[in-house]
């Protein structure tokens, strides 16, 4: 399909399973019908989900406005390996190549797919091709912004709005390069950042950042950061002047459900309506 470079050798990720990756074989026979049942769950959920988008793309030809229509389709995050071993396996599986899962900012939690669609036909200039333009969910407003000819307010009810991140993607969908930037990301102090073809990542922000060099290592097989020290502080730079523009700190260390049980204790009024 040429989602991955026909050169690229394809990694056995040992790291998240601490060097102890089990073959389909160690598994007993529950684990691994486990496992069968729940691919085919997930198969099944896939299936209908397709079928939903043609429901969809089917209304709008009936109600005439299909020429009219462009047709956005992303997931949020890689697979998650929450709920055991077996689900880990899952999970592995299905971020192949990429490394890790959900929640954490390696390849295999931040990378997903991204399919655009014009109803018109003419404009669809890569039609059954693929972009390897880097982008990221922070371009979505903007390209629907451009996409719509429309500018995004500066405020609302009286209030002033935080002006847009990101970029349009309209250049990629015409097969065009995106400029270069730098892209930031951090998720329950799982923090990253991507810079001319390195990335500064870790799984804990109380745990040392890896450095990754992407245009050589996509799949996040080697540290360097025992070589490349100078280039650790140049990006660890960037990551936390960007954080303290956008309030990361200070970093919450509170599990995700007891996070949440605490900051509703301190705001009982979850109505969001003040």
């Amino acid at each position: 399909m040429g989602l991955v470079n026909a050169n690229d050798t394809l990694p056995i990720h040992q790291k998240e399973f601490e060097n102890g990756r089990p073959a389909w074989t160690s598994l007993s026979p529950e684990q691994q019908e486990e496992w069968i049942n729940d691919m085919a769950t997930y198969a099944a959920m896939i299936e209908i989900m397709n079928d939903g988008i043609g429901e969809v793309i089917t209304a709008t030809k009936e109600k005439g406005i299909y020429d009219n229509t462009i047709f956005f389709f992303m997931s949020d995050n890689g697979a998650t390996s929450e709920g055991g071993f077996i689900a880990q396996l899952m999970a592995d599986l299905d971020n192949t190549p990429y490394r890790s899962y959900k929640r954490w900012c390696f390849q295999g939690g931040t990378c997903a797919p991204f399919i655009v669609m014009y109803g018109d036909p003419q404009k669809n200039v890569l039609k059954g091709q693929f972009s390897d333009e880097l982008s990221h969910i922070i371009d979505v407003m903007p390209t629907c912004l451009e996409m719509a000819s429309a500018e995004y307010p500066k405020q609302f009810n009286n209030k002033k709005l935080r002006p847009t991140e990101g970029e349009s993607l309209l250049p990629a969908i015409w097969n065009k390069k995106l400029s270069s930037r730098d892209l930031f990301f951090e998720h329950n102090t799982f923090c990253a950042i991507i810079s001319d073809g390195w990335k500064l990542v870790r799984d804990d922000a109380r745990n040392p950042w890896e450095l990754i060099d992407l245009t050589n290592d996509p799949f996040e097989e080697n540290d360097r950061a025992a070589l490349y020290p100078q280039k650790i502080k140049e990006l660890e730079g960037k990551w936390n002047k960007w954080a303290e523009q956008h309030n990361v700190f200070p970093f919450e260390y509170r599990p995700w459900t007891e996070r949440i049980n605490y900051y509703k204790s301190l705001n009982p009024d979850q109505s969001g309506k003040n």
